[in-house]
């Protein structure tokens, strides 16, 4: 035979390389083989990385139909996510095919659209694949949504609000506490009258409006005029209209919370293009820590959230839950606030982080 491939079989789809012949090739078991390919973590580094070069050689490749049929479970991961036309899903989505990576496992991603039902026939598709675990981000809590996943025949881990009791297993942070540590970092800096702007409704978004109307009541500073919804398909190009409505209801306005860091970066090109002094004039705080947030210019203060590790623990959730090795229920991840320019920093802080060696940013 010419023109093919050194040491690699040609294979028809009826005469698929075997995983006996793959292991005959190495000189270990089938089960090995099975391992590297599906648990590394069970297999020594040397042996892997020898049973991974040998794979590539001989063009061997997975008859994943035949392993569901034998073990009632496929090797895919369903992953449903309102977030998938977002820029905040591409480090979730790392976090998901890093921790996946050498596992065996494919990941399979629908947009559910901020849509229950949609929700509801994605995970009825899914459960028809007999998958391997399900990774949901939910619009909110659908009794139909959650009547499935209780009857899911999988691993479920839903990346939700760490408050809200999960049906299998959940990985998030606690909105509630997040939006209070944004909310007491701009009254500690000066500012009172202070707006909420949100682009969406699920869960995260309404946690954090429920702790502002709960934080600013107690502080005897709530405004419901100052809480502006905004079109979620123009968040930075919304600046405009956010301004002129929140203006509108409150003139002396001097700060405002945004759900997004989106918001907060169009707000803050509205404020430039009208001559508004950030942070002076008005302040602007948001969530999430895009990368753009540190470059603006002045840099945007938001509570980080670790989107990153939201993916790769979901992930790690269902490949211990395989193993009946399940971690916690619930894994709080934590969030941090960073202060940036565009909120004002008062002389008690500037004082404080001199002390503890940090700069201002």
């Amino acid at each position: 035979m010419t023109g093919g491939r050194v040491g690699k079989k040609s294979r028809t789809a009826g005469n698929r390389l075997t995983l006996n012949e793959v292991a005959e090739k190495v000189g270990v078991s089938p089960i090995t083989i099975s391992r590297a390919l599906n648990k590394p973590e069970k297999v020594s580094p040397g042996l892997r990385e020898t049973i991974l070069k040998i794979v590539e050689e001989l063009g061997y490749v997975p008859d994943y139909a035949a392993r569901a049929l034998a073990s009632r479970s496929g090797n895919t991961i369903g992953v449903l996510s309102s977030l998938l036309g977002s820029n905040i899903f591409p480090r979730v989505m790392k976090g998901i095919e890093d921790r996946a990576w050498g596992s065996g496992l494919r990941i399979q991603y629908v947009n559910t659209r901020y849509d229950p039902a949609e929700e509801v026939h994605q995970l009825k598709q899914f459960f028809g694949q007999k998958p391997s675990g399900i990774i949901i981000g939910g619009v909110q809590i659908d009794p139909r949504v959650t009547d499935l996943l209780k009857d899911a025949p999988c691993p479920v881990v839903q990346l939700l609000d760490i408050s809200y009791p999960p049906v299998d297993m959940a990985v998030g942070i606690n909105n509630r506490a997040a939006t209070e540590a944004a909310l007491r970092h701009l009254l500690d800096v000066g500012y009172r009258r202070i707006g909420f702007c949100a682009s969406r409704s699920d869960i995260p978004v309404q946690m954090r409006l429920e702790a502002y109307r709960r934080f600013m009541t107690a502080e005897g500073l709530y405004n419901p005029a100052l809480e502006v919804s905004v079109d979620s398909t123009d968040t930075i190009g919304s600046g405009g209209n956010t301004l002129d409505q929140l203006f509108a209801a409150d003139p002396e306005i001097d700060a405002i919370l945004c759900d997004h860091d989106d918001l907060s970066l169009g707000l803050l090109f509205e404020c430039q293009r009208r001559g508004i002094a950030v942070p002076d004039r008005l302040g602007l705080c948001s969530f999430t820590d895009l990368d753009y947030c540190a470059h603006t210019v002045p840099p945007l203060t938001t509570v980080r959230t670790p989107l990153y590790q939201l993916g790769y623990r979901a992930v790690d959730m269902i490949i211990r839950g395989q193993d009946k090795r399940r971690q916690e229920q619930t894994i709080d991840l934590g969030f941090e606030l960073i202060a940036r320019g565009s909120t004002r920093r008062s002389v008690q802080m500037e004082v404080s982080d001199t002390c503890l060696g940090a700069k201002t940013l």
